[in-house]
């Protein structure tokens, strides 16, 4: 009976190990994929809002195009140059003030004005040119103006002569009410503004970001850092055709043995490509290891927690054996005299004083388990909901003395050398390093801790180490 009892127990430890295993490895499975669509779906969203924060940022410089072209001092300019060349140029140098990213704000009259100015413009650099062999209808800005008919119209992206930085033209004409062409308007913004735009998007969204333009059959970037440059070959790719087919979406790809996920949207003003790329594995870098600690912690409290009612069944079966035993014995000299000169108790006395020193022991053993377990389930939850996202005073006062309290059972466990003891102790150890990788991540991931946080961050981490 012993021996079927004992296989019917190795067999059920065997079966629920190997469900806790298909369970966990489902668990995971499926937090991963809920988690990769989630990050992706926030993914979509970002390059969308970095598509409108690129709107706005180039709307500006339209709006500003069409004030200035509504102006009435620069629609006459070019008749009354003496009254309305200064009161110009002092509104371009407004605009410039008022937006580091201009470069230049300017416009060139039909016909040279005051002798032998070309341009009205801030900066000023009319003195410049006005004996250099530079002819304004020749530019390409003034080209594409002309051609545009009244509207914006736009120059490729160029580095600019005297910043080096990229820089971009608007321009469009002036025209009088007899639709006579009056001269041309221009603004010259740097982009670099976009270029911190697309940086930000990156520290934040663990991705990269583009703006890619399509000349006639090649792919330009727009700002792209040298640091990119290993995704020159990557967007040259035969897929790049694939964000030209429709105005926004997303697919995969694999690409050097990894593989991304790609998500595109159309800028309605410039018609350039917001280009977003992500590797699959970054988004379980931050995850992983939490899912992989949690999974673990509760392998190994369902492993102490099989241990504990093992220890239990062997007690409760080694009880009923000795009563067992004492009945039969009891039954075979139920015939002995009874002696009147002592206690009846003395000697039907079922538990010897070894054994009741015993039971108290266990008992006290099976409460001192029963506190470890508590204190480790509130030290899970502190690090697992309360460090997660915000930490307070108070949560780190409780998760200190949570950590006491271990600290003091797992003293009490060192008088022993049991086999048992040790896998508690052992247990106590691994959640409390636990709690020391998690005030590391606290740490990197806030150097401007309140003193008082820091200094019981410090305190906890000196009793654990």
């Amino acid at each position: 009976m012993e021996n079927v009892s004992r296989k019917f127990l190795v067999w059920f430890v065997v079966l629920f190990v190997i469900g806790i295993l298909f369970i966990g490895t489902f668990y995971f499975d499926n937090s991963r994929m809920i988690l990769k669509n989630q990050y992706f779906e926030s993914f979509d969203r970002s390059i969308l809002q970095l598509n409108h924060s690129i709107s706005e940022f180039i709307s500006t410089f339209e709006s500003a195009l069409e004030m200035f072209s509504q102006n009435e001092m620069i629609q006459n300019i070019s008749d009354d140059p003496q009254k309305y060349y200064i009161p110009s140029r002092e509104l371009f140098k407004s605009f410039q003030q008022s937006y580091p990213s201009t470069a230049f704000a300017y416009f060139a009259p039909n016909k040279i004005i005051l002798g032998n100015k070309k341009l009205v413009t801030w900066p000023d650099t009319s003195t410049t040119l006005e004996y250099a062999d530079w002819v304004a209808h020749e530019r390409p800005w003034y080209i594409n103006a002309v051609a545009a008919n009244g509207k914006i119209a736009w120059t490729k992206p160029y580095s600019d002569a005297t910043t080096q930085k990229t820089t971009i033209t608007i321009s469009k004409t002036i025209t009088d009410s007899n639709q006579e062409l009056k001269g041309v308007l221009a603004i010259d913004f740097f982009l670099d503004e976009l270029s911190n735009k697309i940086d930000n998007f990156k520290a934040f969204n663990q991705g990269y970001a583009f703006l890619i333009d399509k000349d006639q059959d090649h792919y330009v970037f727009i700002t792209k850092d040298v640091n990119d440059r290993q995704f020159d070959k990557i967007i040259q790719s035969h897929w790049i055709d694939k964000i030209y087919e429709k105005n926004s979406g997303n697919f995969y790809i694999s690409e050097n043995n990894k593989n991304y996920h790609v998500t595109y949207t159309t800028n309605p003003l410039t018609g350039w490509k917001v280009l977003g790329m992500i590797e699959e594995e970054k988004i379980y870098e931050k995850t992983k290891k939490i899912i992989h600690e949690i999974f673990t912690s509760s392998f190994i409290i369902i492993l102490i927690g099989m241990i504990c009612i093992a220890y239990i069944s062997k007690q409760m079966r080694k009880s009923v054996k000795d009563l067992s035993s004492f009945l039969n014995k009891n039954e075979n000299n139920c015939n002995i005299p009874v002696d009147s000169n002592h206690d009846l108790s003395n000697k039907f006395n079922l538990l010897s004083e070894n054994d009741e020193n015993d039971m108290n022991s266990s008992n006290s053993y099976m409460n001192l388990l029963f506190e470890i377990e508590y204190e480790i389930e509130n030290i899970l939850q502190i690090i697992n909901e309360n460090l997660v996202n915000h930490y307070n005073l108070d949560t780190l006062k409780e998760l200190k003395n949570s950590i006491d309290k271990l600290l003091y059972f797992r003293n009490r466990l060192d008088e022993s050398s049991s086999q048992l003891q040790q896998i508690q102790k052992d247990n106590i150890n691994n959640h409390l390093y636990l709690v020391l990788e998690k005030i590391k991540e606290i740490k990197e991931k806030d150097y401007n801790l309140p003193s008082e946080i820091h200094e019981i961050l410090n305190k906890i981490e000196k009793q654990i180490t």
